[in-house]
């Protein structure tokens, strides 16, 4: 049986200073704790309703009774972060990355703070190929629940995640989203090495990162419309720029 004292520690773990302390954090959801256990990530307890298990009941055999069990439905609104729990919930360990391979191609994050905007982020680099993102200081906790939701499972297939600084990108070429840059179409990648960084949707690229910039790049406009949300700009340049590698010598 899951105690008081238990129920109110993941309970605590929406709160950033709380999962930074124990090095915990909460997965919602039959996807991302499906993903969680392929990944053998190190999972110290995973919790589900009747009603979860009842519809689930084949997912459930699965799962080692060892520190897993059955509680309340009104249990599980209580410590889950979600508006409407999905029944299912997994208490992870956040994981050390070792250093950044700077060989790699990265995702620089401007201030992104949104959580959904985070999540879609992580799903769509891990879809295009790209495992390691960098973040500025600003960014949202990637392990923030409404982030974890977000992204689906792509934090067990990161391979490095965390703060660092534009000047930390020797040798790369720097592209920047941004709407007063040149077409995408107009970008050749210049160094096998590059790193596409994403501001927010409110301001943009940091004025004080464009210097470091090679060239800012933007999505020409068809249609109507104001701006393209973040994820969306993001997955339409890993697009051409993954396309662009392909078929360089």
């Amino acid at each position: 049986m899951v105690s008081q004292n238990q129920m109110k520690r993941i309970r605590s773990l929406s709160q950033k200073k709380i999962r930074e302390v124990h090095e915990l954090f909460i997965v919602e959801g039959l996807r991302s704790v499906s993903e969680a256990l392929n990944a053998k990530a190190p999972i110290k307890s995973i919790l589900w309703t009747k009603e979860f298990s009842q519809k689930n009941a084949h997912f459930i055999k699965t799962i080692s009774t060892d520190q897993n069990e059955a509680i309340s439905t009104t249990e599980m609104k209580h410590i889950s972060p979600a508006s409407t729990p999905p029944g299912l919930l997994a208490v992870c360990k956040i994981p050390t990355f070792k250093t950044p391979k700077m060989n790699r191609n990265f995702i620089f994050l401007d201030h992104v703070s949104d959580p959904g905007n985070m999540g879609t982020i992580l799903r769509t680099a891990l879809w295009f190929g790209i495992q390691n993102i960098a973040l500025s200081e600003g960014c949202i906790d990637p392990f923030n629940p409404k982030v974890v939701r977000g992204a689906m499972g792509a934090h067990f297939h990161l391979s490095w995640i965390g703060t660092m600084h534009i000047n930390d990108f020797k040798d790369y070429t720097i592209l920047g989203a941004d709407h007063q840059g040149d077409s995408i179409q107009s970008v050749k990648i210049i160094s096998n090495k590059w790193v596409l960084v994403m501001g927010s949707e409110a301001h943009g690229i940091n004025e004080n990162l464009k210097p470091s910039m090679n060239q800012l790049v933007a999505i020409p406009k068809i249609g109507s419309g104001d701006s393209l949300n973040v994820g969306v700009a993001m997955g339409i340049l890993l697009h051409h720029l993954t396309a662009e590698a392909l078929v360089s010598p």
